[in-house]
Formats: structure tokens, C-alpha cells, sequence
């Protein structure tokens, strides 16, 4: 039977799905059991060590499975131009990692895309870790000024929204903030 092109693409990528839900899964079993793994915090570090590397390599590197304001821009597209399935079915990995997302934003909260599945986060993470391995000064912003500076964020989000809605490429470029 002939299979539609979505269909075909992830059954070429089935070997890049079954990683990426082993890893789900594994991340599943972590976040259920995490009462249990703070009580051997040192496992814990190299199981969160080994994790993070696995959302750069693989995740991010690898499947280039980086979900980012633009997927959900083309998400909103979607919705305002007649929405079809079969668009978002063709990139296997990004649908996994949005279905992801999704559910476990709903049990726990953004902080499991922010703190293990966003790539780019988790680079920062290790290049942290490393950082202060090799003993390079840290420096920490003051909370007040934090606070201020998380405003930028949400006024380059709804920049990027509004652009969006002119121009899905313009909004695209401009993302790369």
C-alpha cells in the first residue's frame, strides 16, 4: 500500500523515534520517582548530567529537535489558516517533542521543557557545570535586576507574536534573538 509522504517519513526516522521516547520514558520514570532520587543526590547529579547531554547530542544536535517561539508561531498560523495534521506529522521528532512538552508542561510545569528537554538550556547548564569545575568566576546578577530584565523577554515574545502576523518568515528571522 502506497503511504502517505508523513507516514514514510517516520518510518525512516523510526530508529531516531525509538531513541527519542527511550529517553522520554526514561525522563518519565524520573520525574515520577524524583522523590525517591533526591534521597541519593549524588546519583541523581549524574543521572541529570547524563540526561542533559542527551538533550544536547541527541535532541539538539543530532535530530535537531529544538522546539523554539517559532513552532509555536507556525502552530497559530496553523489555527488561522485551516489547520492540517499532516504538516506537523512530517518533522516526527518536533510533533514527539511538542506531545511531550504538552503533557508533562501540564503535570509539572515548564521547568521540565526549561531544565531538560530545551538543548539550548541544557548546553548552558554543562558549559556552567564545566565552568565551574575549572574553577572561572561566576557572576550573578542581583534579583532586582533579574526581575527588570525578565520583562525584555515577554516584550520580544509579543514583538515576535505581532510580526508573526504580518510575516511567519519576517518573525522567523527576527526569533533568532
Amino acid at each position: 500500500p502506497d503511504l502517505l509522504l508523513w507516514q514514510q517519513v517516520w518510518l525512516d526516522h523510526k530508529v531516531d523515534i525509538a531513541i527519542l521516547i527511550a529517553g522520554l520514558t526514561l525522563l518519565l520514570g524520573i520525574l515520577f520517582f524524583q522523590d525517591v532520587l533526591v534521597r541519593r543526590p549524588r546519583f541523581l547529579h549524574h543521572l541529570r548530567t547524563g540526561f542533559l547531554i542527551y538533550t544536547v547530542l541527541f535532541i539538539g544536535w543530532y535530530t535537531s529537535g529544538q522546539i523554539s517561539i517559532v513552532n509555536v508561531f507556525t502552530f497559530l498560523q496553523a489555527f488561522m489558516n485551516g489547520f492540517d495534521w499532516q504538516n506537523f506529522l512530517l518533522d516526527p521528532i518536533i510533533f514527539i517533542m511538542w506531545v511531550a512538552v504538552a503533557v508533562t508542561g501540564m503535570m509539572w510545569g515548564r521547568g521540565v521543557f526549561c531544565g531538560w528537554l530545551c538543548p539550548f538550556g541544557a548546553a548552558q547548564e554543562l558549559i556552567n557545570h564545566v565552568a565551574r569545575l575549572l574553577k572561572i568566576p561566576q557572576f550573578e546578577l542581583p534579583f532586582a535586576v533579574q526581575e527588570r530584565l525578565w520583562a525584555i523577554k515577554y516584550l520580544v515574545l509579543l514583538a515576535l507574536f505581532g510580526l508573526s502576523m504580518q510575516s511567519l518568515a519576517l518573525a522567523e528571522t527576527y526569533a533568532e534573538i
